[in-house]
């Protein structure tokens, strides 16, 4: 396998007001729905940027709260009440920013034939997984009419089992356009505007497989038919097992290109997060870690043999904080880690799945690959955490339970608000508590859809409380 080439985002959006909106982050394409063609090693870049951009600012820096493993964020929606603002930044610059570049590139990629298959699988697999995103953030989203406005002018919402689905397919689309690159004659991805691998359609397949699991992990949940088959083909595939295949924008931690959660605090605040007391530790992280022996604890926690700030509270200086270690400039926007292959293999074989292999294999795996991530690997790192310390505390570690593993899996989504999120909304595991002022007596369970879309599209459904579960929820 190719090392995976690593490259730096040039501009980011900076931070206006609270959060509640940004604008131009790479100026590509000023009207990307107007272009009549695409050149992918230009419209690419544009298409990176935007989507992390919307996710570290926004999405990470407003929700990463609500499955607390983050004390308390700025204008966070954990107690039920969804800003117009969040939403409609959000969903504008995944329906027409990022897929509004990438549907032209594919479409343009499909008319060139077989030469385009590596561009073509590329933006396919970034489609679906924004799709995996819309539906985790909405539910019921457009996506079999969302990307052809001409023809679709107000495209229909599809229910959340069908939109899964369909990311599955578009997972197997791409595979199989990757399996059908000529052996010459392709057409050339510029290294600096694939921000994931640089041009390695290896790696993009092994990437669209391990998304792909990711997929069906949540329509298992939901009960979805045939969906055992489906996992056990996508098991037989090449998946990530390694570190150097994660999938993440680098930030290079310059001005204007530097973390949100770091933006934040030395915008508004001041030199760094264990100075300011920004961004604390939330109660369920403090329980699994601290006294646990796991290196992550001392890692990404500062004071930390003080008490947790508390859910729904700031850090002030009698209370731990999460560390400089990982609130800096340069964190990476993480996509997925091969820790969470790990993990969902673990649990796959405690449930049954022969061919995922054995339990306990996978589980210290996907703690080692996590611990060696934040410790060793990640782009950025400040603090190393030695490899006997690794081994000493994955050594340690007992055969799984079911709950181990649910555990573990929602560790591995530190930082990962979506990902983080559908963890706990599938397994319920650790235990979370509603946010003390919560006017809907649970963990948020959903967006609204923004007044924009309400408006402009009749079949827009009618918005459910913030506290009923999705479809996928068990």
């Amino acid at each position: 396998m190719m090392k995976k080439l690593k490259f730096t985002i040039l501009m980011f959006v900076l931070v206006v007001g609270a959060l509640q909106s940004c604008d131009n982050t790479l100026d590509i394409n000023t009207n990307p729905l107007a272009a009549s063609s695409a050149d992918p090693n230009s419209q690419l870049p544009y298409v990176f940027v935007q989507y992390s951009a919307r996710k570290v600012t926004e999405l990470g820096t407003r929700i990463c709260d609500v499955s607390q493993y983050i004390s308390s964020t700025f204008n966070s929606p954990k107690n039920g009440t969804v800003s117009i603002f969040l939403t409609g930044n959000t969903w504008t610059t995944y329906y027409v920013e990022a897929m509004g570049n990438l549907i032209l590139i594919k479409n343009e990629a499909t008319e060139a034939g077989e030469s385009h298959n590596n561009i073509n699988a590329l933006a396919t697999i970034m489609m679906a997984n924004i799709f995996y995103e819309l539906t985790s953030i909405w539910e019921d989203v457009p996506f079999t009419e969302a990307l052809d406005g001409s023809e679709f002018p107000n495209p229909k919402f599809d229910s959340q089992e069908d939109v899964l689905n369909g990311v599955v397919a578009m997972y197997d689309e791409a595979m199989t356009l990757i399996d059908a690159i000529p052996a010459e004659g392709n057409f050339t991805i510029s290294p600096a505007s694939d921000m994931f691998y640089g041009g390695d359609m290896q790696s993009w397949r092994i990437l669209a497989n391990s998304l792909k699991l990711r997929a069906l992990m949540m329509l298992k949940s939901g009960g979805a038919s045939g969906v055992d088959a489906k996992i056990n083909e996508t098991l037989a595939q090449p998946l990530m097992t390694s570190n150097d295949q994660s999938a993440f924008i680098n930030y290079s931690g310059e001005s204007g290109a530097e973390n949100g959660m770091h933006r934040i605090i030395t915008r508004f605040f001041g030199p760094d997060n264990e100075s300011q007391d920004v961004f604390g530790p939330g109660d369920p992280l403090d329980a699994l870690l601290n006294g646990s022996g796991d290196p992550r604890w001392d890692l990404w926690v500062a004071r930390n043999d003080l008490d947790a700030p508390g859910n729904d509270q700031f850090p002030n200086p009698e209370t731990s904080v999460l560390s400089n270690n990982i609130i800096r400039g340069t964190l990476p926007d993480m996509l997925i880690m091969p820790a969470e292959i790990d993990l969902y293999k673990a649990q796959l074989a405690l449930e049954g799945f022969a061919i995922a292999g054995d339990a306990e294999t996978n589980y210290k795996n996907g703690i080692r690959n996590a611990i060696t991530w934040w410790g060793q690997d990640i782009p950025g790192i400040i603090e190393v955490i030695p490899t006997a310390d690794i081994d000493n505390y994955v050594n340690s570690l007992g055969t799984p339970t079911l709950n181990d593993v649910y555990n573990q899996q929602y560790l591995a989504a530190f930082l990962q608000p979506v990902m983080a999120w559908n963890v706990w909304r599938i397994n319920k595991v650790p235990t979370l508590s509603p946010p003390p002022n919560s006017s809907i007596g649970t963990v948020l369970k959903r967006f609204i859809y923004p007044p924009d879309e309400i408006a402009a599209n009749t079949n827009t459904p009618a918005n459910k409380p913030t506290n009923v579960p999705m479809w996928f929820e068990k």
